[in-house]
């Protein structure tokens, strides 16, 4: 999220990988036997840095074993690579910790920054932090106690602005507050972490600076109900006066009936347009259902009962898939059939020595059996697109992990066990006969009525 305002960016100053830390340092820092490598960067900016060392954690198994802001901030360093902040990172390779300060780099320079708000008679500008973190990576999860993958808004500025910024911001959306960081931090700011869906956190952090935005032009303006000089320069529409139980998340915006070009995405105070994409995705997955259970009733029909079992377990699968995409909650890692992800996604590499199978594709004389897990596979890999486009990488990186990669792995693996199950179909594993293995060139289904 970007704001119509002077970016004041932040620089790395110094960056140092160590391959295999000493044993003292290693105790002193705390690190587990097997994270010996460290990376360690230094930069004028305390809170953009803690936000793109985050970043590091999406992009690599590494850890952020330490982060500190120096006092009084950059502008008093100890010394010229100094700056305004520390952060570590421990792996277990030195090639863990280059991929994760390659992120971390890369999100400083090109994401995260503060605001600059001139301010009549001062030399320096106020400096404000209303980021937006769509997608939070292992490090700002545990700082701001959200699970990994939700969107945290990231809302920093100087004392007096970060309490009026903070109070404006849990007033404009529907978000709570994680961590309230009191002023004076180290560097004399203030501020917090506010969890919420995506559309909220964006509202929040733009009310955040709106509201500095006013208290700087009338720094002495007691009464806040004096008319402002101008209108906010970030400001998120103001809501109508209409009162009703129904709210547009991205607005705020009341109506009395829901419209039906709207729809949940949680609750009544949580509507979207029917075209956000997570509703796109929901409704992959509401096909990706219908589509499991037309392969159920064909293979009840076909007198395949243990297979109507199996697809079973994928049905529930993708009803609880539901539920953690619109909950939050985590998904736990897939289980099939007593097979876990990996050993599902293992066996479809290998058909021909578990099935006599080779890599297949479905032909006529297999069946309606084949043909109705063909298509709920090609559901399961729209649904799962679906799902990446919904919640999607930080940052901007196209090979970074997704916002919600529980949900992602589920959906690649259902795609993978329905093509593991149309292999043991016709390899005869349901009790039939076994089937044609594949396309014949030139083979034409018999005429209905021979002669």
């Amino acid at each position: 999220m970007k704001l119509d305002l002077p970016p004041l960016k932040p620089r790395a100053l110094a960056v140092r990988a160590i391959p295999d830390a000493a044993p003292d340092l290693s105790r002193a820092l705390d690190l587990p036997a097997d994270r010996r490598a460290l990376g360690i960067v230094t930069a004028t900016s305390d809170d953009a840095l803690f936000t793109a060392l985050d970043q590091g954690t999406k992009a690599s198994p590494a850890e952020v074993v330490y982060t500190k802001s120096f006092y009084a901030g950059a502008g008093h360093a100890s010394g010229p690579l100094s700056g305004e902040c520390i952060g570590i990172y421990a792996a277990r390779d030195p090639a863990e910790i280059d991929a994760a300060l390659a992120a971390c780099l890369e999100y400083l320079e090109t994401e995260a920054w503060f605001y600059g708000i001139a301010l009549a008679g001062a030399a320096a500008p106020v400096a404000i932090y209303p980021h937006v973190v769509a997608s939070v990576g292992r490090h700002l999860s545990a700082l701001a106690g959200v699970p990994v993958g939700r969107p945290v808004a990231y809302l920093i500025a100087p004392p007096l602005e970060s309490i009026v910024g903070l109070d404006a911001a849990c007033k404009a959306a529907r978000v709570r507050v994680t961590k309230w960081f009191g002023p004076p931090t180290e560097t004399n700011f203030g501020g917090a972490y506010l969890a919420g869906d995506l559309p909220a956190c964006e509202a929040a952090a733009r009310a955040f600076a709106d509201a500095i935005v006013d208290a700087c032009r009338a720094p002495l303006r007691a009464d806040p109900r004096a008319p402002r000089d101008r209108p906010p320069t970030a400001a998120v529409p103001p809501p109508p006066s209409v009162q009703g139980e129904f709210r547009a998340l991205a607005t705020g915006e009341r109506f009395a009936a829901k419209p039906d070009h709207l729809t949940h995405l949680q609750d009544d105070s949580s509507l979207v347009p029917k075209t956000e994409p997570r509703i796109v995705a929901r409704g992959k997955l509401d096909l990706l259902q219908s589509s499991l259970l037309d392969a159920q009733v064909t293979a009840d029909a076909d007198g395949a009962r243990a297979l109507v079992g199996e697809l079973g377990e994928i049905l529930e699968l993708a009803r609880a898939l539901v539920g953690a995409e619109v909950t939050g909650r985590a998904l736990p890692p897939p289980v099939l059939w007593g097979m876990s992800g990996v050993e599902i996604r293992d066996a479809t590499h290998h058909t021909r020595e578990l099935y006599g199978i080779p890599f297949m594709y479905p032909d006529v004389r297999q069946g309606p059996v084949v043909a109705k897990l063909a298509l709920a596979r090609a559901v399961a890999r729209e649904a799962e697109v679906a799902m990446l486009a919904a919640f999607p990488p930080s940052g901007g990186l196209p090979t970074a992990p997704p916002g919600r990669p529980d949900l992602a792995e589920s959906l690649n693996r259902i795609s993978s066990a329905l093509y593991l199950l149309s292999v043991r179909y016709v390899a005869g594993a349901y009790g039939e006969p076994r089937r044609p293995r594949g396309p014949v060139r030139g083979w034409k289904p018999p005429p209905r009525n021979p002669p």
